[in-house]
């Protein structure tokens, strides 16, 4: 029973971090020079959570083995 808990609250997790990492990885309009941006900060913000996911998944597999 605590697998599958572990299974589906991770699993929950790691959807939602995939999704903030998607909106966070996109560039930025600026209505100033009407051009589109790089956001270095939330590039920044979405390597540290695919770096979160890799470490959810690991510890995920490590306590359903």
């Amino acid at each position: 029973m605590v697998k599958i808990i572990v299974f589906l609250v991770g699993s929950l997790v790691l959807f939602v971090l995939f999704l903030m990492q998607e909106a966070f990885s996109k560039p930025i309009y600026n209505k100033m020079s009407n051009i589109w941006e790089e956001d270095s900060y939330g590039r920044l913000m979405a390597k540290l959570m695919i770096l979160a996911m890799i470490i959810i998944a690991f510890v995920m597999g490590a306590v359903m083995k």
